[in-house]
């Protein structure tokens, strides 16, 4: 039985770090630009995509993260949601939501966000912002199911030494209500 809780400082370190945050995918989205105007059309990846987020140089930082629930399967965390609230704004950023392989299809990352968005309440943001890549076709479509829409990207985000050239970073918004 899958039970969310908060983060629990160190104690859950080793499992963070241990938790897989692979995702493979043979789709993505490709960008279509024009004088004015962009698209990003669903595209077949010659062949898979594979990418992983490890959290060795994150994981010390979610102790003072506005938001950290922890998704545990017996004594196993199976997934993870943080967030922070940016003041000016009033709007969380949802920064790392991941549910291990293993576990996915069984409701983790939707009851991860459903819990997100109460913390967000009770933190009086306005919304939650996500930010995705356009390789990440799952999370994407993941986002777009549990309620958030796309409201923007970045072509210039990311490091070329640290993702694909057709990579591309996604902005998803969803508001609390």
């Amino acid at each position: 039985m899958i039970m969310l809780r908060p983060l629990k400082w160190p104690t859950d370190r080793a499992a963070l770090l241990a938790l897989d945050t692979t995702f493979v995918t043979d789709r993505f989205y490709r960008l279509e630009q024009a004088a004015r105007s962009i698209s990003l059309e669903e595209t077949m990846a010659t062949s898979p995509i594979r990418k992983s987020y490890p959290l060795n140089s994150k994981v010390d930082a979610f102790p003072t993260m506005s938001w950290v629930q922890v998704a545990q399967d017996a004594d196993a965390v199976v997934g993870l949601a943080a967030m922070r609230l940016e003041q000016w704004n009033r709007r969380a950023r949802l920064e790392h939501l991941y549910v291990a392989p293993q576990a996915r299809g069984r409701g983790i990352g939707r009851a991860l966000v459903g819990s997100a968005m109460d913390g967000a309440r009770q933190l009086g943001a306005r919304g939650v912002w996500v930010e995705t890549q356009t390789t990440n076709y799952g999370a994407i479509r993941f986002y777009e199911r549990v309620g958030f829409v796309w409201c923007g990207l970045d072509t210039s985000l990311y490091e070329l030494d640290d993702v694909r050239v057709d990579e591309i970073a996604v902005f998803l918004w969803r508001p609390v209500s």
